[in-house]
């Protein structure tokens, strides 16, 4: 499952404020939060589902393109509002790219950081998914 959030926002006279709250604007207990920037031009992140990871992900500045994957169908999304946040569930492929370069992509994560929950082979995540959505 994947949706886009629109945050709740305030505005005055100087700026905007945006402010993240578990379980308020965020779909999860946030546990991890990380940035991706200086991404060089035509470099892709990501490229691998998680078995166990929950995502939020903000484009704070700049843009840059989301493609998700679910082994049955894709959906592409453009990020360039930093007043909106893409939801991911576990177990969903993801690639992130054509990053501007004034890009900062924040990820928030309800799991903390553990390798053995990646899985970065397309044709395994598709096994897996193929032979009974999920784990």
């Amino acid at each position: 499952m994947h949706k886009l959030i629109n945050f709740k926002y305030f505005d005055d006279k100087s700026s905007t404020l945006v402010a993240l709250e578990n379980q308020a604007n965020s779909p999860f207990d946030i546990k991890r939060v990380f940035y991706i920037f200086n991404v060089p031009n035509g470099v892709e992140r990501g490229n691998h589902a998680n078995k166990n990871s929950k995502f939020l992900f903000i484009a704070l500045s700049g843009s840059c393109k989301i493609m998700l994957d679910n082994s049955f169908t894709q959906t592409e999304f453009t990020l360039k509002d930093p007043k909106q946040g893409l939801y991911l569930d576990k177990m969903i492929w993801k690639k992130m790219y054509d990053f501007s370069p004034d890009c900062v992509l924040l990820v928030l994560s309800d799991c903390y950081y553990d390798k053995n929950e990646y899985i970065d082979n397309y044709d395994e995540y598709c096994k897996i998914m193929y032979g009974g959505g999920g784990l």
